[in-house]
């Protein structure tokens, strides 16, 4: 026991006393913990950034697909759904009577940062440019075909339209699809 000046004891430190810190443990702990949160989810915020315009892009495609395969049917006439590759545009027109310009029903731009890179079929080469269209019978079906696009950070979806349904198998990557 210490006695002070005074000859009382002097009263030991308390444990509880409200000059509490961390210890170096605590803080390499809590600065880990942050490091592996940040490093998960980090990539997945930014990479949500870049891929929403291109899922956006992917619904409109999809959307347009639909539609035109419900106006074939309805309609009993064949429709085609255009692709201007230039100008980042998808489009809608139903089979002209005769040759000449044709106007489009409807038509979208794709989001902003989304191109089409190209559009095939089996039964046409692959367009880089220009213009392409895919067929709807008035039975409903659609011509198959694979649309490429390409988004920021040069990401590219390989879009490939099943035939009979008109529904899209999307890839978040470039996926080949029938050998030229």
């Amino acid at each position: 026991m210490r006695i002070s000046e005074t000859g009382k004891p002097k009263p030991r430190p308390s444990s509880n006393s409200s000059n509490r810190a961390f210890t170096l443990i605590e803080l390499l702990v809590v600065i880990v913990i942050l490091g592996i949160t940040l490093g998960y989810v980090g990539p997945r915020l930014f990479t949500g950034f870049t891929t929403s315009a291109m899922d956006e892009a992917t619904r409109d495609i999809q959307t347009l697909a639909q539609y035109a395969r419900s106006s074939a049917v309805t309609q009993h006439k064949p429709y085609y759904i255009r692709f201007d590759i230039e100008h980042s545009l998808i489009g809608l027109y139903p089979k002209p009577e005769s040759s000449g310009e044709v106007e489009l029903l409807k038509q979208k731009d794709l989001p902003q940062g989304v191109k089409l890179k190209s559009v095939k079929t089996p039964y046409q080469s692959e367009k880089v440019e220009g213009q392409a269209d895919i067929l709807v019978t008035p039975e409903g079906v659609v011509e198959q075909g694979a649309i490429y696009l390409e988004g920021g950070l040069g990401s590219t979806y390989t879009l490939v339209i099943k035939p009979f349904s008109g529904m899209l198998k999307v890839y978040d990557r470039y996926v080949e699809v029938w050998h030229e």
